[in-house]
């Protein structure tokens, strides 16, 4: 089955929302891009579509560790 595949994306200084490969959107905000594409998923997919939203993150945000409590443990075992 064909699955119809939905990029969320910053290019710039705008969020693009990528359909099928070809048709893109631009929105000023990251949350109006996921809300725009997770509407068109979930009308598409009321249709008997089956269809996917990928959401790429934003390099330059400030994004926590993903293992905080590693890096603590990882510090207490060093001899320096």
């Amino acid at each position: 089955m064909h699955t119809d595949r939905f990029v969320v994306f910053k290019f710039q200084d705008e969020w693009l929302v990528t359909y099928a490969d070809r048709e893109q959107t631009a929105f000023a905000t990251r949350q109006d891009a996921e809300r725009s594409a997770f509407d068109a998923a979930d009308t598409l997919a009321s249709n008997g579509h089956a269809v996917s939203v990928l959401i790429i993150p934003d390099v330059s945000e400030n994004v926590s560790k993903p293992y905080p409590h590693m890096e603590r443990s990882i510090r207490k075992k060093s001899l320096n």
